[in-house]
């Protein structure tokens, strides 16, 4: 198989893990009055991160590492936005994490893929950056932005997946107001 097959193989394979995260999310939110996983940060008022909490909603299944991570070492590629989670730590005024609270799912992202060098967390904390655009160069430390062919993969929180390419995630984080990782910036 040529590299390029290879390549595009994984990345279809990466989506196909996103979307299967994205039905389990679904699921979970309708069990639990419609509010989206949590993250590590909960666990202090008795939630299981997503990590946990969404695999029995796939019987177990859940894959949570794609097969082009460069990181091989660490449990999940996955992570979900902290924008999307109870009172975020860069914004602790905030809390979008109920589905019906976010105005355009099929605008924001839920889920992406972690660069290789953002370890240790299942979550990104682009709420740092509540109502400001993300400089590029910051997204990409925490988001792999080019994993696959110069493209990568994003799970929306009304549960479709889109592979995007560097320069489509740049035009949609520069702008202030861009809904695409900040649901309060939603238009």
């Amino acid at each position: 198989m040529s590299r390029t097959m290879l390549t595009r193989s994984h990345a279809v394979n990466c989506a196909s893990n996103l979307r299967q995260i994205g039905m389990a999310t679904i699921m979970y939110a309708s069990d639990h009055a419609m509010s989206l996983p949590v993250t590590t940060h909960q666990r202090r008022a008795g939630g299981l991160s997503w990590t946990l909490s969404l695999q029995p909603y796939a019987s177990g299944t859940i894959t949570f590492k794609c097969a082009d991570d460069e990181e091989k070492n660490r449990p999940y590629t996955y992570l979900i936005n902290d924008f999307l989670t109870p009172n975020p730590a860069g914004a602790p005024d905030l809390d979008f994490s109920r589905l019906s609270k976010i105005q355009r799912p099929e605008r924001t992202f839920l889920f992406a893929e972690a660069s290789a060098t953002y370890l240790n967390s299942d979550h990104f904390h682009l709420s740092d950056y509540h109502g400001h655009s993300v400089p590029p160069a910051a997204f990409a430390e925490q988001v792999a932005v080019q994993r696959h062919g110069g493209k990568s993969n994003f799970l929306f929180t009304d549960g479709h997946v889109e592979t995007l390419s560097w320069e489509e995630v740049q035009l949609r984080i520069s702008n202030t107001g861009s809904h695409f990782f900040d649901p309060t910036n939603a238009q």
